[in-house]
């Protein structure tokens, strides 16, 4: 190990430690992390762009693709970081390098595939800088429905599929609310949730690039790895609270993806096949699915708590909420605890996690003990903890 890996292996060891990365931890910590991840971002680019110029030098025809690459590595570090960070951007270079290697591991027959995704890449930023221009960030990323870059809606597959007629797109539109009213709800429950989390909201700017508004999908809200920076919400909320969680919780599903693209926090190696039962919905999860819904209510129990001066039914609904992911995050910690599928970084990371929910357990005792039939009869958050 040279001595800039063990620099660098020395670093991540000291961010996890006595740090679990959700808001009310240390600032810089974060910003850390997004230092880190941005940088390993670049990095792998550079390295495509070298395996790249490999496979075709010589060739005038990727010549597009070269000079576009070049200055794009040549950008000042906070304008490349705009660029490197995007969602369309991150899915572009995950198929480029998959095309890449399968050409360098003889895999691929020809290099035609790879060739024609390189030579997107000047319309892939155009698109980028377009959308950019077309959306001054308010207090929200852009929120659309139908109109999203082709890359996003080819990896958005099985979690949503976008329909590709217009007569479909059409009728959908006829459903649900109007883009431009959910716009304005959404809207409302970012300035709530920057007033009542104001560090959690500052995540939320720097996680989420692009909300996609689809009152036809199967779920509340959702996300994946493959489209990191892009969150799908189908407005099956009751309440503005209700899609505070769903924006805090997802936030924090972002948050995951890219501690673990840094750092991954399961050993791989070691993890096996075991499904486990999600206490908070009882549906059937591996590991990655269980963590993320352990790490995603535990933000969402701290977001909760937070809440103040709120409408009578709205504070009861809170407290409500807050009791029932706290009791499942009670029952899933044993379970994690003794698990031995984790990364050593991964365990510090549980083991952080673990005495925050010991602290919530403490901090929301007499909560706990309440019978079940008289925990909505008056509630006690809003009152200092």
């Amino acid at each position: 190990m040279n001595s800039m890996t063990s620099r660098l292996q020395s670093q991540l060891d000291e961010l996890f430690q006595h740090n679990t990365f959700l808001p009310d931890a240390t600032p810089e910590r974060f910003r850390r992390l997004l230092d880190q991840l941005s940088q390993q971002r670049y990095s792998r680019f550079a390295a495509l762009y070298a395996e790249c110029f490999q496979i075709f030098e010589g060739s005038s025809k990727l010549e597009p693709f070269f000079t576009c690459a070049n200055n794009l590595i040549l950008l000042p570090v906070t304008q490349r970081r705009l660029v490197i960070n995007d969602p369309v951007f991150q899915i572009w270079m995950t198929l480029a390098f998959q095309h890449a290697n399968a050409v360098l591991t003889d895999l691929a027959d020809t290099p035609s595939a790879l060739q024609s995704l390189l030579l997107e890449l000047p319309a892939v930023l155009q698109r980028i800088t377009q959308t950019a221009v077309e959306h001054k960030y308010s207090n929200h990323p852009p929120i659309r429905r139908f109109n999203v870059d082709p890359l996003i809606a080819a990896a958005t597959p099985p979690n949503y599929e976008f329909p590709e007629d217009e007569s479909t797109r059409k009728h959908l539109e006829r459903s649900g609310y109007s883009i431009h009213f959910f716009r304005d709800v959404v809207s409302v429950a970012l300035s709530r949730i920057a007033n009542t989390w104001p560090a959690c909201y500052e995540q939320f700017r720097h996680l989420v690039k692009l909300i996609c508004h689809l009152p036809d999908g199967t779920f509340r809200s959702c996300s994946a790895a493959r489209y990191t920076g892009v969150i799908l919400l189908s407005a099956k909320d009751h309440s503005i609270l209700d899609i505070e969680e769903s924006l805090v919780h997802e936030t924090t599903h972002q948050l995951l993806y890219s501690l673990v693209e840094v750092c991954p926090i399961i050993d791989e190696q070691h993890a096996g096949e075991r499904l486990f039962t999600l206490p908070w919905s009882g549906l059937r999860s591996d590991l990655h699915g269980y963590v993320h819904a352990f790490f995603a209510a535990l933000a969402q129990v701290k977001y909760l708590e937070r809440v103040r001066q709120r409408p009578a039914t709205e504070m009861q609904r809170a407290e409500e909420r807050l009791l029932d992911l706290l009791k499942g995050l009670l029952k899933a910690l044993p379970e994690l605890e003794a698990c031995d599928d984790f990364s050593p970084r991964g365990r510090t990371l549980m083991d952080n996690l673990a005495q925050e929910v010991h602290a919530l357990r403490h901090r929301h005792a007499d909560l706990l003990s309440r019978p079940s039939a008289a925990t909505g009869s008056r509630s006690t958050l809003g009152m200092s903890v």
